[in-house]
């Protein structure tokens, strides 16, 4: 019995306490048994009990001293009944929640250490997640209860099918306009308009989301007192805190406030891309693609993603009915360790856990940290190339808050926990035998490396068929393969010329009858009759020769592709428009640029070079190098590298004296030829993805290798 009872008890056992007005208690039931919640109206917090931890709750009535309150609930709960040291934990549990108070006179200076500890704690919340800081603004609560009359619980139903049936629409035209809402998008987000919309769109969109939260907690009876702006990675986005939900008794009403945002934003994306279908060009149009961006994107990869603290986290945690998901996974993850790994036997506090909670809670733990790893280092990386010094410290910071700080605490938790007093050994063991491991694998196990860059297809002039006037596609002559020099390959049709040369042809006849009769009358107009058919016949000529140019003819021998052989029969092509290319492997090469602080590996350590046409990923083709210009350029082979063409390369708005486009960072240029010259025509006018491989090499020096690279590029060094 020495662990019922405590040895700080005679200081709280003659205490009344009894809770505050503002205090409510709901009844929640998860996975078939029942806890209830407490929580703070005034705060909005909220305090998870067991139902031992009720029993005594419920006992507290501003009458009973707890000396009362701990023996009947000793008489109730016999086996179940906590312990003293429980209740005073509980107590406390109550007291920070700020729900309790006793006959006893406040202690001024405890108040004043409270406020301090919770505005300290606030503080190391900004400091821990510097890409995610909440500044609280105004109480939104008034203003939300002003809309309820457009939102009566009657219509939820219709609601709901009016949004069902917007968001059915949404992706019928999405799958219908896919190519269209995708063309050039890498393209278009770097352009003024799109930059400029996207200010404009994100935090309108994102205030209308968590304004839709706020709405969903007042339909089913809850209150909203907290909006402000958020700062996730120098982003300004609003905010509201939806914690009221967390006491409403349907789980199915808590995910529909936690997905409530995101229906919104769905029904917009949705409208927004039916009026972009309709739209003309310009900044209306801009701006509706960018709200079906914004909305699609943001809510797919982000909101609706439970590895993230978001909107998906708390729909999952209601939907397992597993409160605090995150933090319970961590602790279950951290039992299996002490169980599994340390094999420790003694005081070991195994987590409650419901039948079926346990693989969900271990791949949650595993799966959501590295998420965050990832998330953080695509921030990081985002950050450093707009800010680099800021970038920098973010990594640094992020190292050390999510790596190094929690490791040292659990490390030191662990050396301090009574279960594992007898396995200090094991644990340095297992923690320095995971260090190495871990040091081995990154310092010395040899893992593939390459060099990705991209390239295009270059062909001389003479290989592209281009129409030689404006006329119209009549007739296919040559199939799509090998050719002759001089074989006729396509014909077209230009009426207007036909019509033309009638005309000249009708005119030419009449001045040869003019000339007939001048000859015998009058010779001086009989010279201007013949200088006029001189010209008329020289016209005729010149539209013979333009009528005969219309059957084009293969420039040397190679194989045929026709551009667009479906519709080349009825189609306008303009003058010099490609029709389509006579590809001969040894005219064909593929001009590769290389930034230059890959140049030199590429050259001194190149093992293979592989290659994919950017609209067939998978289908890997084998190349090899045939040469190389000697010295660094920034001029650019083709726009299609360019971020304005869909590739990497940013381009100087300033072009050379003779109107060339020019990288904004020095280029070396690779030429290259497939080692199979059957698929070259798969890569006509496309961007390729190459890759060059390299020995394979430890993790550790390819990062050590890309960090020093990339302080040479910024610093110069």
């Amino acid at each position: 019995m020495s662990d019922l009872f405590s040895t700080s008890w005679y200081r709280v056992a003659d205490a009344v306490p009894r809770l505050r007005t503002q205090a409510r208690v709901f009844r929640h039931v998860y996975r078939g048994e029942v806890w209830h919640l407490v929580q703070d109206l005034g705060s909005g917090k909220f305090l998870r009990l067991n139902p031992a931890a009720y029993h005594v709750v419920a006992l507290i009535d501003g009458v009973r001293p707890l000396e009362e309150i701990w023996q009947h609930a000793c008489e109730a709960l016999g086996e179940e009944a906590p312990s003293q040291d429980d209740v005073i934990h509980l107590l406390g549990q109550l007291h920070q929640a700020n729900v309790l108070v006793s006959n006893r006179l406040p202690d001024i200076e405890e108040l004043e250490e409270r406020r301090e500890r919770n505005w300290k704690q606030r503080l190391k919340q900004y400091i821990a997640n510097p890409m995610a800081l909440r500044f609280p603004l105004i109480d939104p609560d008034r203003f939300l209860t002003r809309l309820m009359p457009l939102f009566p619980r009657w219509a939820l139903p219709w609601m709901l099918l009016v949004w069902l049936a917007l968001v059915g629409m949404g992706l019928f035209l999405t799958l219908r306009h896919w190519g269209d809402i995708t063309a050039d998008i890498t393209r278009l987000i770097f352009t003024p308009e799109y930059v400029l919309m996207l200010l404009i769109v994100f935090p309108l969109l994102k205030a209308i989301h968590e304004i839709g939260h706020g709405i969903a907690i007042k339909l089913f009876g809850g209150q909203c007192h907290e909006m402000g702006m958020m700062l996730l990675v120098l982003m300004p986005i609003p905010y509201v805190d939806a914690s009221h939900a967390t006491a409403f008794l349907n789980k199915y009403q808590r995910i529909l406030v936690g997905g409530a945002g995101m229906m919104i934003e769905l029904a917009i994306a949705s409208v927004a891309l039916w009026l972009w279908t309709m739209a003309e060009p310009g900044l209306m149009r801009v701006f509706l693609h960018e709200v079906v961006l914004v909305a699609g994107v943001s809510t797919l990869l982000f909101n609706i993603n439970p590895l993230l603290r978001l909107d998906g986290y708390y729909m999952l945690s209601d939907w397992l009915e597993i409160p605090n998901l995150g933090q319970k996974s961590n602790r279950y993850f951290g039992h299996v360790l002490k169980k599994y790994v340390l094999r420790a036997k003694k005081h070991l506090n195994p987590p409650e856990t419901e039948h079926g909670e346990a693989p969900w809670l271990f791949s949650y733990s595993v799966l959501s940290f590295l998420y965050r790893m990832f998330i953080v280092t695509v921030i990081v990386l985002f950050v450093a190339q707009q800010l680099f010094f800021i970038g920098m410290l973010l990594a640094a910071w992020a190292i050390y808050m999510m790596l190094v700080l929690p490791l040292g605490k659990s490390l030191k938790a662990a050396w301090f926990d009574p279960a594992l007093a007898e396995k200090r050994g094991r644990l340095v063991s297992a923690s320095t035998g995971f260090v190495l491991v871990m040091a081995y694998l990154i310092l010395l196990v040899p893992l593939p490396a390459a060099t990705a860059v991209e390239g295009v297809t270059w062909m001389s002039e003479r290989s592209q068929l281009r129409a030689p006037a404006s006329c119209f596609g009549l007739q296919v002559l040559a199939n799509p393969g090998p050719v002759m020099r001089g074989q006729p390959l396509v014909v077209c049709e230009d009426e207007l010329l036909d019509m033309a040369l009638a005309e000249l042809q009708a005119k030419r006849d009449e001045h040869l009858a003019d000339l007939a009769r001048a000859d015998r009358q009058d010779r001086v107009l009989a010279m201007n009759i013949r200088e006029e058919l001189a010209y008329t016949e020289a016209s005729i000529a010149d539209l013979q020769r333009r009528l005969a140019n219309l059957e084009v003819l293969s420039p040397h021998a190679g194989r045929f592709v026709l551009a667009s052989r479906r519709d080349f029969v009825g189609r306008f092509w303009q003058r010099g428009d490609i029709m389509g290319y006579v590809v001969d492997p040894e005219r064909f090469t593929l001009m590769v640029v290389v930034p230059q602080r890959d140049a030199n590996r590429v050259r001194e350590d190149l093992r293979k070079v592989s290659l994919q046409a950017a609209d067939t990923p998978g289908r890997l083709h084998s190349a090899r190098l045939v040469r190389e210009v000697p010295a660094a350029t920034d001029e650019l082979p083709s726009m299609a590298l360019s971020l304005q063409g869909g590739g990497r390369i940013g381009v100087n708005p300033q072009p050379d004296s003779e109107g060339m486009p020019r990288a904004l960072q020095q280029l070396f240029v690779l030429e290259l030829t497939l080692d199979d010259p059957e698929p070259i025509s798969a890569f006509l006018g496309q961007r390729v993805h190459v890759r060059f491989a390299h020995s394979p090499e430890p993790l550790g020096r390819q990062i050590y290798r890309v960090v020093r690279d990339v302080f040479a590029e910024r610093f110069l060094i």
